[in-house]
């Protein structure tokens, strides 16, 4: 039985604590966002909103591991420059996820679909610190956190009790259903849960997160490149 530097039992990581984390996040943006009141301009959401939630998650993921087993091998939490081919398969998938996207809005809402806060907040992002602190939320802030929380805490507690494919799977549902806080969210939530399950998968292969977090971080990018440009 491994032991706490205090001699407190370790236990083995849990479902449980990937909501605790996720919780940790919403609260904090939630209390945030209560602070500033109001319309929320792209300034607030990603220089005090977005990074309090993320800050909030990786606390709370931080002070789990204080009781937890060996966090790093626990949750595959390693990443290097090797993983930079995940960067090219996340602008892949949102691509290629982009053109369905578009035919289902097109065919089936006759081209009106509700966007995403997120994105409207993102395409007002005019001035160059509003593009600068959307970015670094966007494309590293939460690729780490979600990815630390969904397909490392959660993924390999769910993998200790249950098959790979079911705990990719709960992992991408899961990861894809959080997404509605935002009811907006509603249209992306089945290409979220499309790209979780490639995610999970990535995990699975690789044994690391670095891939998954790569792959997050590219599928963000294109969106923050295709915002940008317009």
């Amino acid at each position: 039985m491994s032991q706490h530097g205090s001699g407190a039992e370790r236990l083995p990581w849990r479902p449980r604590d990937a909501a605790v984390s996720v919780m940790a996040g919403i609260a904090a943006s939630v209390l945030v966002l209560a602070s500033l009141g109001g319309e929320l301009d792209p300034l607030q959401l990603f220089g005090l909103v977005v990074p309090a939630q993320s800050a909030a998650t990786l606390a709370a993921v931080a002070v789990l591991s204080r009781r937890r087993t060996e966090w790093r091998e626990a949750l595959s939490a390693s990443i290097s420059g090797r993983d930079a081919w995940g960067l090219l398969v996340g602008a892949g998938l949102q691509l290629g996820l982009s053109l369905v996207a578009y035919w289902v809005v097109v065919v089936l809402f006759g081209g009106e679909a509700p966007t995403q806060e997120v994105v409207e907040a993102a395409a007002d992002a005019v001035r160059p610190v509003e593009r600068l602190l959307m970015v670094l939320g966007v494309v590293l802030l939460a690729p780490v956190s979600e990815e630390l929380v969904f397909r490392g805490v959660l993924l390999g507690a769910l993998r200790r009790t249950r098959t790979d494919r079911f705990a990719v799977v709960v992992s991408a549902a899961v990861f894809g259903g959080v997404h509605l806080l935002d009811p907006n969210a509603l249209l992306a939530v089945p290409f979220l849960f499309v790209t979780g399950i490639v995610l999970g998968q990535s995990v699975i292969v690789t044994g690391r997160l670095g891939g998954a977090i790569a792959i997050h971080a590219g599928f963000n990018g294109v969106t923050v490149l295709a915002l940008l440009a317009a």
